[in-house]
């Protein structure tokens, strides 16, 4: 999930860097227009980063705790085989 994630951001800064570069040599260009656009959405755009990082935070939090039990699931299996030999 990071890859893509980092690719995913990635890409839209690149995707800004070249409408900047085309506003800048006085191109006409639709993604000047879409992020001067952009802006007057400011309640939209805060409710999805606000409910993207609740989601993430909670994503997280429930990796860590799988993390936790695979890890307590390995050290009873070693404690089994230790008993065992």
């Amino acid at each position: 999930m990071q890859p893509a994630l980092r690719v995913g951001g990635a890409l839209i800064t690149a995707a800004a860097a070249v409408g900047w570069l085309v506003d800048r040599l006085r191109v006409p260009n639709p993604v000047a227009r879409a992020a001067d656009s952009a802006g007057s959405h400011t309640t939209g755009m805060l409710t999805v980063l606000v409910v993207a990082a609740v989601v993430a935070g909670a994503w997280a939090l429930v990796e860590r705790q799988r993390q936790r039990q695979r890890q307590r699931q390995r050290e009873r299996g070693l404690g089994e085989l230790g008993t065992a030999a």
